[in-house]
């Protein structure tokens, strides 16, 4: 038995009047109303980073800056950010984040695609750097700004993900000479789409601290195994839902219940899942065998629940 962590990254809750239509998770729904649930305080990078015992002690987790210090990079006197590939859509009035979130790359691209922003910005201000499939960018000096995660914009408006800050402006420049210069150049990723602009995130006021030992990390996130401890403990686990990794695996929205829900109602009923905590949009739910006793609690909508 053992006590699984589990953040889902961008489901939220919809936007106030946009709930006609929306499909319903039956499954998930039904575990959301058995467990108890409390207010989620920061958001599910930080918390997943706490769960694998990383110290993160300020409000925005560097998570740029980590992983330009696991590569080697100096980051002393640099600001960091993580430049994730976009594709865009364009509405009759406005522009939105594709639904299916960011584009993914693979290694060799994402490598191919820093040394040729190292070589057309030319600037020693700048520095491009890939790290695995990611492609970081650091600037000098200490930058004023608050980005956002992109998997949380995944079919929002392009406007909701603009950087905050003093700097914002700055980096708004910047990403407009990035839309540029991919421009023409035929970049795609790894699902076939094509890459329109790079969002930069990832830069905080909270250096992350990796602990010695870690729960066993069951997704495939870049950024958490950088932030896994040397030694794993037996105990726990952590794992990562994304409703945009379905969407670019060829799957539905409500495919969610048969993969995630499902599955984690099974092993709970089981034994093999002694408990879990679920961080999804702003709440945290936690979900124990003994709650199925909860009959008499009526089963709402997944939005309605995460209000």
């Amino acid at each position: 038995m053992y006590h699984l962590n589990v953040a889902v990254t961008d489901l939220v809750p919809p936007q106030s009047g946009a709930v006609a239509n929306l499909p319903r998770l039956p499954i998930l729904e039904g575990l959301m109303a058995r467990a108890s649930s409390r207010v989620a305080t920061v958001d599910w990078r930080h918390w997943a980073l706490e769960r694998l015992g990383c110290t993160v002690s300020g409000r925005t987790a560097a998570v740029a800056r980590l992983m330009a210090e696991r590569a080697g990079a100096s980051v002393e006197g640099k600001s960091w950010f993580i430049l994730s590939p976009l594709h865009l859509v364009a509405g009759m009035t406005t522009v939105h984040h594709h639904a299916a979130g960011p584009v993914p790359l693979d290694g060799p691209t994402a490598q191919s695609v820093a040394v040729a922003l190292a070589r057309d910005f030319s600037d020693p201000e700048f520095e491009f750097l890939a790290v695995g499939d990611l492609i970081l960018l650091g600037i000098q000096g200490v930058l004023s700004v608050e980005t956002q995660d992109p998997a949380r914009l995944a079919g929002r408006d392009l406007a909701e993900g603009f950087a905050r800050g003093a700097d914002a402006r700055r980096l708004a420049r910047l990403g407009g000479e990035f839309e540029l210069w991919l421009h023409g150049r035929s970049l795609t990723g790894r699902d076939g789409r094509s890459v329109q602009a790079l969002h930069p995130w990832g830069h905080g006021d909270a250096r992350v601290i990796v602990g010695a030992q870690s729960p066993r990390l069951l997704a495939d996130d870049p950024i958490l195994r950088a932030a896994s401890g040397a030694s794993s403990e037996p105990s726990s686990a952590l794992d990562v839902w994304s409703v945009s990794e379905l969407l670019t695996a060829g799957r539905g929205f409500v495919d969610a219940d048969a993969h995630w829900a499902a599955p984690l109602r099974a092993r709970l009923h089981d034994g093999e899942i002694r408990s879990v905590d679920l961080h999804m949009g702003t709440r945290i739910f936690r979900m124990e065998s003994g709650q199925w006793l909860r009959f008499w609690r009526r089963v709402r909508p997944w939005w309605e629940q995460l209000g």
